[in-house]
Formats: structure tokens, sequence, C-alpha cells
């Protein structure tokens, strides 16, 4: 944009005008909506519940809602907590924890490493892993957390892996079934003497318990 004038010879000369400026309107201050997402004050929470009570019956609410520049959900979920805490609405609220409860000690990284193929302990009572790792914790605890901070950990029983049985023995065992097909329990045993004696110790043969998580029973870590 240019402005034409005339010097003393009459001559026409071309001015460039002034740029427009970038700003014609003044801001309000402060503005009148936030710019940015923050919890609303108890000032227009007063005011927002102060014009539901005077105006209930004569608009509706999300009319009510948009007179005070508050969205419709938001008012809605306002008016709920007042229904329910009264007064205490009129301020910021924020989640109460259901928990109360000390913190635990027990990390998601401790849990981790009980896990761990690495864990010398973990075919061992969870009294003896407490110890052991010198954790401050008992073992009610240590079973909830472990169950919390990872995939269903507890002591299972192990996997076993049944021994490849040779030709050798097998041949001996088909030879020993063909040959002794046809005789009854009497022809093996004459008698049954009943003693107090026991040449086998159960507890040695029962299968160990072992620390893992689900669904990790044959893998090759946690396999007797």
């Amino acid at each position: 944009m240019t402005t034409s004038c005339f010097n003393n010879t009459n001559q026409s000369i071309n001015i460039p005008a002034m740029a427009p400026r970038t700003r014609a309107n003044d801001r309000f201050t402060p503005p009148p909506d936030p710019s940015y997402h923050c919890p609303a004050c108890t000032r227009k929470r007063t005011r927002f519940f102060d014009a539901f009570d005077r105006d209930r019956n004569l608009k509706s609410f999300r009319q009510i809602c948009r007179d005070e520049g508050v969205n419709h959900c938001t008012g809605l979920r306002w008016k709920r907590q007042r229904e329910n805490i009264g007064a205490l609405a009129l301020r910021t609220t924020r989640g109460i924890s259901k928990n109360l409860r000390r913190r635990s000690k027990v990390t998601t990284a401790i849990c981790k490493m009980l896990v761990n193929p690495q864990n010398p302990v973990r075919d061992q009572l969870y009294e003896a892993q407490i110890a052991y790792h010198n954790l401050p914790v008992q073992k009610r605890q240590l079973q909830r957390k472990l169950k919390e901070h990872t995939r269903g950990a507890r002591r299972y029983k192990m996997a076993f892996v049944k021994k490849q049985v040779s030709r050798k023995n097998r041949d001996l065992r088909v030879t020993y079934g063909e040959t002794h097909v046809n005789k009854t329990i009497d022809d093996f045993w004459s008698c049954i003497t009943f003693t107090d004696e026991a040449h086998v110790d159960p507890s040695s043969q029962a299968i160990g318990d072992i620390l893992r998580e689900e669904w990790t029973r044959y893998d090759d870590e946690n396999v007797m």
C-alpha cells in the first residue's frame, strides 16, 4: 500500500504507508478462558453452583453450563461430587487412595530378580529366600508382591524329564512280559509279611518346588 503526495514542482511522489499493527485489538488481561488445561478454581465452582441453584428451574442444565463457561461433562461431574461429598465439592478434589498401608519395600526389580534363573535359591522356601537376599519383608507380603509385579509367580512343582529306555533294557522287559504273561500274583508271591521297617524314604522321591512365573513350567531352567 502506498500514498501519493506532490512536491513543490507538482511531481507525484509515492511514499510507502506504514505496516498495519499486528495487535489491532488489545488483549484481555487476564484472558476470559484459560489457554491451557488446569483445574478450575474455587471461585469458578462457586459461581457455577450459585447459578445452578438460582436458575435450575428456569434454564436447562446445559444452558447453565454454557452461560458459566463450563463444559457439560465437567458440570455433571461437579454436580455429582456435590451430591456425594457436599460442600467439599466447592474446592478442587483429588482421588483418595484406597490403599492405606505403608508403601512396600518389595519393588518390581526385586521380584524380577527372585524369578530369574540366576537366583541360586529359587528351589528353597520363601523364608530361606528372604534370609538369603536379606529382604525386609515377611513371607505373606513377598507372596502378594510376587503375584502383583510378575506374571503370577509363586512356588510350583518342578517338571521332570523321563529318561529314555535303552534298546537292551526294552528288549529284556518285552521278553520278561511275554514269558510271564499268563501268570497271576500267586505265582510271584507265596506270602506277604507286614513290618514297621521303611526301606524307601518317601521324601527323597518327592518332586521339589521352584519359584517361577506362570506358563514357564517346561523351560529348560525350570526342569529337574
